[in-house]
C-alpha cells in the first residue's frame, strides 16, 4: 500500500509539476516543465520503474 501511494506521489510530482510549469506559458517554465516530464519518464524507463516506484514487484 505504501509503495503505491509513494508511486502516485512521485508521478504527481513528476508529471503534474511539469504540466503546471508548461501551463504557466513563460519561456523558462515551458522548458523546465518539459524537462521535468521527460526526465521522470526516462528515469522510469532506464531503472525499469525502480526509482519512480512504478514496479512494486521489485521491492518484495
Amino acid at each position: 500500500m505504501a509503495i503505491g501511494v509513494g508511486a502516485g506521489v512521485l508521478a504527481l510530482l513528476g508529471v503534474g509539476g511539469g504540466l503546471l510549469l508548461v501551463r504557466l506559458r513563460k519561456s523558462w517554465s515551458v522548458g523546465l516543465g518539459l524537462g521535468t516530464m521527460i526526465g521522470w519518464g526516462l528515469a522510469s524507463i532506464v531503472s525499469a520503474g525502480y526509482c519512480t516506484g512504478l514496479n512494486p514487484g521489485m521491492y518484495t
